[in-house]
């Protein structure tokens, strides 16, 4: 078993082999210059995309960008600084006497960040440019934020009635 590593000594490190470190969950990252042009390159290449995923999504998501947060993973939500976390969000609407205004605008206001170095956002890229209406295109993108829900621990949204295959 290893030991955790020792909280003051990761915020006093501010260097590793000629690199400045920074922490990624601090508010106001700054990224390095190369960095910067590929984030503009990037969200160039996958506007479009981007676009067309906001559309097919509608409003299960209130915007589409490109991340520069990801390293393995092709897409992410990220939720607003002021609205319920995952877990709040999937409590209320357990609740039986749940207050349905306050579950309109309290509920975690959705981003997806795609990776646009993942290869399967680069094919989907490349098929939507060629077919933008590609059913395979529209079921990737589903499969994606969906995946994505559950990994950010948000519930899908199940349909309330299951029809169901008579057994006469």
């Amino acid at each position: 078993m290893t030991e955790p590593i020792d909280e003051y000594c990761v915020q006093q490190l501010k260097e590793f082999e000629g690199k400045t470190l920074v922490s990624v969950t601090k508010k106001g990252l700054e990224l390095p210059e190369n960095e910067k042009k590929k984030m503009e390159d990037d969200k160039t290449k996958f506007e479009n995309l981007c676009k067309l995923m906001k559309e097919i999504l509608d409003k299960k998501v209130e915007k589409v960008t490109v991340s520069n947060r990801l390293v393995s993973s092709p897409c992410c939500i990220v939720t607003s600084t002021y609205g319920w976390t995952a877990n709040m969000e999937r409590i209320m609407k357990a609740q039986a006497l749940r207050v349905n205004s306050t579950m309109g605008y309290m509920m975690a206001k959705k981003h997806l960040e795609i990776n646009p170095d993942h290869p399967i956002v680069e094919t989907m890229r490349q098929k939507a440019d060629l077919h933008k209406n590609d059913k395979a295109v529209k079921d990737l993108v589903i499969l994606l934020f969906e995946t994505a829900l559950l990994s950010s621990s948000f519930s899908l949204d199940i349909p309330r009635h299951i029809p169901t295959a008579s057994t006469g």
